[in-house]
């Protein structure tokens, strides 16, 4: 895959994130994109179907486990009829 070092939905990571002053804590889970929590940003990853929801500011480390899936390749539906 060309983009495979690359930070980009369906990439498995192991994240690493400050809990507290004095903690970190970790998760393994799959990056699904960016959103904003207040006036941070946040990155997203399911974790066993539950969305995460972390500051990036508060992420320490990002292992990537596995590369995001390639894409297949959009069909065009020119030439299609739909009924509905």
């Amino acid at each position: 895959m060309e983009n495979e070092y690359t930070v980009a939905p369906g990439a498995r990571f192991g994240v690493s994130w400050r809990y507290s002053r004095d903690e970190c804590r970790e998760f393994e889970g799959v990056y699904k994109g960016l959103s904003a929590i207040g006036t941070e940003t946040a990155m997203v990853f399911d974790v066993d179907g539950t969305l995460r929801y972390i500051a990036a500011s508060s992420i320490v480390c990002m292992d990537q486990l596995e590369a995001a899936p390639e894409k297949a390749e959009k069909k065009s539906d020119a030439g299609s009829v739909f009924y509905g």
